[in-house]
């Protein structure tokens, strides 16, 4: 999936406007509740990236391979490719791989981010329900 659609299922959850809500008790259990399923949604999500990023980076080995496996064959005029050649093709692709995968980490990096907060806004919610609790 690319990444912009990770983007978009992201802001469709709502994370962001989302508000902890702990004026009484009712209304904290229920942000916790609301905490609890948007955790799942994002690892289900952050699931499906990393499952994306493991293919890339199998596509790109598929590739290197390839790269490495035409060295050996002839080409047109009946000429191997040069070493210069292939180290050309073999830094262009290492290029090209770094790019797509780095979209990919900074959606990871931002889902990480999400559940980090959602974890401290479950603290802060326990504890003040403890407070009012007591």
């Amino acid at each position: 999936m690319n990444p912009k659609i990770y983007r978009k299922q992201i802001a469709e959850i709502g994370i962001e406007d989302m508000v902890i809500d702990v004026s009484s008790l009712q209304n904290a259990m229920q942000t916790m509740m609301e905490l609890d399923e948007l955790e799942k949604v994002l690892n289900k999500i952050k699931f499906n990236l990393h499952t994306d990023i493991r293919n890339l980076r199998v596509e790109y080995m598929q590739k290197m391979q390839d790269i490495d496996e035409s060295a050996n064959k002839k080409g047109f005029l009946g000429r191997k490719k040069s070493n210069e050649a292939i180290v050309k093709e073999k830094k262009a692709l290492k290029k090209e791989r770094g790019a797509n995968i780095a979209a990919y980490e900074i959606i990871e990096d931002l889902l990480n981010n999400y559940l980090t907060q959602i974890e401290e806004s479950r603290i802060y919610i326990r504890n003040h329900i403890q407070k009012k609790v007591k």
